[in-house]
């Protein structure tokens, strides 16, 4: 089932939010960043949950951590939505969004796993590990950083580059 978002305080620069095709945001696993992320996309990006992920009909956005467990429930909305993809269904192949889980870098399971599907995927999306958001209620009432800006506005252009092709 979709269910509105509420639109973020702090708006990255980059495309205007009318710009964007409406979509939907699905995270792949629970505590992964999905609704943060349908709130910068809002209003165009709605929520859903992975198990309607092969009834959508608009782009989507897989969300999912860095993490080796992130990246196997990624791989799986991956191939859920290619098989979805065709007349009446996904209009074509998911974005991939990748929401860092510490500082350091993607483990090696992570970065073969993102090899493997990148091919099966419009765009993969980094976004940045941000400690605020650990210890807040809400993720954007913590000033959007420079790195997060840039990985929205990069999102952005990816889902008005998916409607385009």
């Amino acid at each position: 089932m979709l269910k509105a978002v509420r639109t973020a305080r702090s708006t990255p620069a980059g495309p205007p939010l009318s710009a964007l095709p409406e979509n939907t945001v699905v995270g792949c696993h629970g505590g992964c960043g999905g609704t943060t992320v349908a709130r910068l996309l809002a209003p165009a990006g709605r929520e859903a949950t992975r198990d309607t992920l092969h009834l959508l009909t608009t782009p989507v956005v897989l969300v999912a951590r860095s993490t080796a467990y992130g990246m196997h429930w990624a791989t799986r909305g991956v191939a859920i939505a290619h098989q979805s993809i065709g007349p009446g269904q996904l209009p074509g192949p998911p974005l991939l969004v990748l929401v860092a889980d510490s500082p350091l870098r993607e483990p090696p399971t992570v970065r073969a796993r993102v090899r493997l599907v990148q091919d099966r995927v419009q765009a993969v999306v980094r976004f940045p590990y941000v400690p605020e958001w650990r210890d807040t209620d809400d993720p954007l009432t913590v000033p959007l950083t420079r790195p997060v800006i840039e990985a929205a506005v990069a999102l952005r252009t990816a889902l008005l580059r998916s409607v385009s092709t």
